[in-house]
């Protein structure tokens, strides 16, 4: 009788351990194949388990770098346990923790995997130290030297999926977040964002740390942040702000009244129409030369081509 119940244990252990090694394989061979960009079949499987993201970004901007150091916090909820795929391409991870334990650092195809068994329904918190690439053309952080006195400006811009080349994140639409952000930059430079500063901070050398208000939920590619000596150009009460690079400062005090007037207008025409107020804690105009589209609409800060409104 023993002997059966031995023959009977060992093969209940034997069925059980081939379980664990088939669920092991399925969730390996899911993240060695996992797929180039972000399929409407993972966009899914994503939505239908992840809730309630929050990021806290940070990053260091140097003058000429090709690179920017940043740290993200990575709040969501998860209804089940599974193994997630996080979005990052064309940067680097240097160090990365999933409810405070670390895990391998590995990418594939643009993707970080979350395992399963780090991770439990309910809360969960992602920690991210990496590098993305910042570049004059082809990257999601851009770099522009202005000719006429030789600033430099940086923005960004992640429209249609392109945060992912910036910073680890969902990177889809439906998966909303609110964002806090903080840059450190020179202390003579401007940044701007999607909600108006929170806190600036000057450090020891020569540096300021800037510290943005957290957004409502957006999409990830309505975040957005532009830096450098931008001047701000205030009109009357109501108006938006105007942003433009200091070396156009003379041509834009002629121009900005106009376009901050019909900007008000529209915004006052709008919440009227649609009885909703604008939603947002502000909204500012930044003028980008160089801009790859006529105007991209962040929440509360809104980037323009400058050659589509400083007319030569």
């Amino acid at each position: 009788m023993a002997r059966h119940w031995l023959i009977l244990l060992s093969a209940m252990c034997l069925r059980l351990l081939s379980v664990a090694f088939l669920a092991f394989l399925a969730v390996s061979s899911a993240f060695a194949n996992a797929p180039q960009g972000i399929p409407r079949e993972l966009a899914r499987e994503r939505a239908a388990v992840i809730s309630g993201v929050r990021y806290r970004l940070s990053f260091v901007l140097t003058p000429q770098a090709p690179t920017t150091s940043g740290t993200v916090e990575i709040r969501f909820k998860l209804r089940r346990v599974r193994s997630v795929l996080l979005d990052f391409r064309d940067g680097i991870i240097h160090k990365i923790s999933l409810n405070d334990s670390p895990i391998p650092a590995k990418m594939e195809n643009g993707h970080i995997e979350l395992p399963a068994a780090r991770l439990r329904v309910g809360d969960n918190t992602v920690r991210v130290q990496f590098a993305a690439q910042v570049a004059p053309a082809g990257k999601a952080i851009t770099r522009y030297e202005d000719r006429d006195d030789h600033t430099e400006y940086i923005y960004t811009l992640f429209v249609p999926m392109d945060a992912s080349m910036a910073f680890p994140c969902f990177d889809q639409p439906d998966l909303k977040g609110r964002f806090k952000l903080q840059v450190t930059a020179p202390e003579n430079w401007t940044i701007i964002s999607n909600t108006a500063v929170e806190n600036a901070a000057a450090l020891a050398d020569g540096q300021r740390r800037t510290t943005f208000g957290e957004t409502q939920p957006i999409s990830t590619y309505l975040f957005a942040f532009a830096a450098r000596p931008f001047r701000k150009l205030s009109g009357s009460a109501g108006s938006p702000g105007l942003y433009v690079r200091q070396s156009k400062l003379k041509s834009a005090q002629a121009e900005a009244p106009e376009v901050q007037q019909i900007a008000a207008q529209g915004i006052s025409y709008l919440s009227n129409f649609f009885a909703q107020p604008f939603p947002f804690s502000k909204y500012d105009m930044v003028l980008i030369p160089g801009f790859a589209y006529g105007g991209m609409e962040h929440a509360g800060a809104t980037f323009l081509r400058e050659e589509s409104v400083l007319f030569r």
